[in-house]
């Protein structure tokens, strides 16, 4: 089920219907938690117990983390619980990327290996909801939140169909209590998710599927029949349909939780009137670079954060800007693969480390 389909609208019309009629708080957790499996259901039913594994997984992590007091048991449960997520995410999204490369290497240095015949099927959705159950994990580690009793709500908040294949990631001290409380229906909160929803499939119908055409037909042009014009406004195009694109999924994902009564972080802020690559970062998927920041980056430069506190006002221990470096060399590779099993995307994650390099040494030249 996608969200540009007239299924979905169906779907998210009946499930808002009988949410807002449902007398107790234990009766709607139990039907987004229903919702949301019969939504990812509409893909593929039977990838829904690998998503249940990691909800299960995490779920009774935590409540053993909770209760145990001594570092070296709580590490260990952390790191459980990283193997189980991310050996899932290796395994579906991974595995036939770096056999392929381990053979075109071996051949390289002369080496023959047949290749291996894999049929993995990509679930949908996984690398969001594993960012989720990772995240969660981590903060109760952290002690910032609690570990959640009730499985159905914190099933509820890893599934949660709005935002179950396409983000924003959701963290669990924003979306837990909201699911916890009883919330009383708003006609303002209705009409606003209304208009979210419909924003996000002008974005994604109207200008995104338009312009897709336009660049698939561009990109199929040999270069050398380019002038410098055509390969700028090619450039330019692109770059506008994958914005409209992603941020057509986040206004339609925060505009259904919204009809919900549910209040989701944005996503997006108007990236390209940034000013800078980082200021450029702080507005695109601002939900997938806030986690990388806070659970990739600040941990592999050896930035802790205060217990309850974040990255923006937490941040307790000097380190070098070489360690800083390093982390982020790191962190970008590790966003580039995120983004796809591919050479091209590492390459890409890369070039924006090295972008932003080279932005702090501009600035630091015109500072002098």
């Amino acid at each position: 089920m996608i969200f540009n389909s007239l299924t979905f609208l169906v779907f998210l019309t009946l499930i808002v219907i009988f949410y807002w009629l449902l007398p107790s708080q234990k009766l709607r957790i139990f039907l987004i938690f229903f919702s949301s499996l019969t939504f990812y259901g509409f893909w593929r039913v039977e990838f829904i117990p690998v998503m249940l594994f990691s909800v299960v997984l995490d779920y009774f992590i935590c409540l053993r983390l909770e209760k145990a007091s001594l570092e070296p048991a709580r590490k260990k449960l952390v790191f459980l619980s990283l193997i189980g997520n991310l050996g899932l995410l290796f395994y579906f999204k991974y595995l036939i990327f770096f056999s392929n490369t381990a053979i075109g290497f071996a051949s390289l240095i002369g080496i023959d290996l047949d290749p291996i015949a894999l049929k993995i099927i990509l679930p949908l959705g996984i690398s969001f909801y594993t960012f989720q159950t990772i995240s969660y994990t981590i903060d109760v580690y952290r002690r910032v939140i609690q570990a959640e009793r009730n499985f159905l709500l914190y099933a509820s908040y890893v599934t949660f169909f709005p935002q179950l294949v396409a983000g924003p990631i959701l963290r669990g001290r924003e979306v837990m209590h909201q699911l916890r409380d009883k919330l009383v229906f708003h006609t303002s909160d209705l009409a606003w998710g209304l208009r979210r929803v419909f924003f996000g499939l002008f974005l994604k119908v109207i200008l995104a599927d338009n312009i897709a055409p336009l660049v698939d037909s561009g990109f199929a042009i040999s270069i050398s029949q380019m002038s410098a014009i055509d390969v700028w406004t090619l450039s330019f195009l692109f770059g506008f349909q994958i914005y409209f694109d992603f941020s057509a999924y986040s206004h339609i994902a925060i505009g259904s939780a919204r009809m919900l009564g549910i209040r989701f972080p944005e996503n997006f802020n108007f990236p390209y009137a940034s000013s800078s690559p980082r200021d450029f970062w702080k507005r695109w998927h601002i939900s997938l670079s806030s986690w990388i920041r806070d659970y990739l980056y600040l941990p592999l430069a050896g930035i802790s954060l205060k217990q309850g506190g974040n990255s923006e006002g937490g941040l307790v221990s000097a380190i070098t800007q070489t360690t800083k470096d390093k982390a982020l060399i790191a962190t970008w590779a590790i966003m580039g693969l995120w983004h796809g099993a591919n050479w091209t995307f590492v390459i890409w994650g890369l070039y924006h480390a090295i972008w932003i390099f080279a932005y702090r040494i501009f600035q630091k030249k015109e500072i002098n």
